[in-house]
């Protein structure tokens, strides 16, 4: 497992996969002197360009799920924050995507405590029809499945909290919701906001400012399909990081925007905000030092410098290249 992480006095934080990581996901190692847990611990590639996901991709995902899996052998907790599949590991095989099995997610579940997205309300068909399985599939191997929506929990001076559902993007969204997830210490607070795009819907931005974060990690708004977005929804998304750079000291702005590679055209002047009160604007790799690696953004790149066999392709069909990345 990557040992390189962020570490305030009395919270440590490790990005397990992110796409300045090179894989889709959210996925944080989150560490307090009362607990510690995965938040998300999922993590994905994506159809792009009409383009296989490049062998530097796989080799990416095959790391990241290798992080996650290590990590989760000494966690408390997960938690989820709703049923994508760059958020959690399903219960079945697939290696083309999610580099997912029966025997992967058992390893990450078995006697766990999970705090999971509420499957009958709030929650969109495809998303229902995901969690349904998922608790089907693992009712039976972990310590408790507890439902997070609105949920509060005291771990010695820990607080963890989750937000009621919140959009999954803009006001509507038929992506469905997501919750967000304070993690509190006496003189430290966290807040991890996946897939709220932004934010784009103003009630999710109410919500993380009454949080009062020190750290905030939050997924950007998908500037790499804006075509099939409403400009007002980007203004939006932009404006109000604007405001939590303004408000938050240390912003990390990661997930979708980074599926570009002019994320920084569009963060130029939330980072202009926050430099004007001292605070501090960075993707998740650069929380830990490292300068982002965005790989499905140069996927077209990658299979023009470095072809891949379709030999190679025909055995990740079959899950026998996990060897080539040992």
């Amino acid at each position: 497992m990557n040992p390189v992480s962020f570490k305030n006095g009395e919270v440590k934080v490790r990005p397990l996969a992110f796409e300045s990581l090179g894989v889709r996901g959210m996925a944080t190692y989150v560490e307090t002197d009362d607990v510690s847990m995965i938040v998300d611990p999922g993590s994905a590639l994506g159809p792009r360009f009409n383009l296989e996901p490049h062998e530097r991709e796989y080799s990416a995902l095959f790391k990241s799920r290798e992080d996650i899996l290590s990590a989760s052998e000494k966690v408390d907790l997960l938690t989820i924050s709703h049923y994508h599949f760059d958020h959690f590991v399903p219960n079945f095989e697939n290696w083309k995507f999610i580099w997912s099995s029966p025997e992967m997610a058992e390893s990450l579940y078995r006697n766990k405590l999970i705090l999971a997205k509420d499957i009958s309300e709030n929650i969109n068909a495809s998303q229902r029809k995901r969690g349904y399985m998922f608790r089907k599939k693992n009712l039976d191997i972990v310590e408790e499945i507890r439902v997070a929506d609105g949920y509060e929990l005291e771990m010695g001076s820990t607080e963890i909290r989750f937000s009621k559902p919140v959009f999954h993007g803009a006001e509507g969204t038929k992506l469905g919701y997501s919750l967000i997830l304070t993690i509190e210490t006496p003189n430290f607070t966290l807040v991890h906001a996946p897939d709220v795009q932004g934010p784009m819907y103003g009630k999710s931005l109410e919500y993380i400012l009454s949080q009062s974060p020190n750290l905030l990690i939050i997924g950007g708004p998908p500037t790499y399909i804006s075509f099939k977005l409403r400009e007002e929804d980007l203004e939006n998304a932009q404006k109000n990081l604007g405001t939590l750079a303004e408000n938050i000291p240390e912003l990390v702005v990661d997930h979708h925007l980074l599926r570009t590679t002019d994320y920084k055209e569009y963060l130029k002047p939330v980072i202009e905000k926050a430099e004007g009160v001292g605070h501090e604007v960075m993707t998740a790799s650069e929380l830990i030092g490292e300068e982002p690696n965005l790989l499905e953004a140069r996927r077209k790149e990658l299979h023009e410098e470095e072809p891949v066999e379709k030999e190679w392709y025909e055995r990740l069909k079959k899950g026998e290249i996990g060897e080539d990345f040992e």
